[in-house]
């Protein structure tokens, strides 16, 4: 599986709002402007990937579990392209990779 491919349109966007915090797929759902279903569909492609992960959190409707989802870990998608060249790259990051691509970003 191209991990690079599923960085795009409703899943780029539920990982923008997962980045700033976890969230429930109703959460998602509403701040998306979209079902459920469709989120619950994304999402199991971010998470059957490595992206993000599920926490049960507290109770949601009764005598279910509330769950909700968050980024898994740190990652850096590497776009590079030249004359001849061109590759795109999601690479996992340790913390001082991290605290570098941070200071690069800011």
């Amino acid at each position: 599986m191209d991990l690079a491919s599923l960085l795009t349109g409703t899943k780029w966007d539920m990982i923008e709002l997962l980045s700033k915090k976890s969230s429930s797929p109703s959460d998602l759902a509403s701040a998306l402007n979209t079902t459920i279903a469709n989120i619950s569909q994304q999402i199991r492609l971010l998470e059957t990937a490595g992206l993000v992960k599920r926490e049960r959190s507290g109770q949601g409707k009764p005598g279910k579990p509330r769950v909700l989802f968050s980024i898994a870990d740190d990652f850096c998608l590497i776009t590079f392209f030249s004359e001849g060249f061109a590759r795109k790259k999601l690479l996992k990051l340790s913390k001082e990779q991290k605290r570098m691509m941070q200071n690069l970003l800011a």
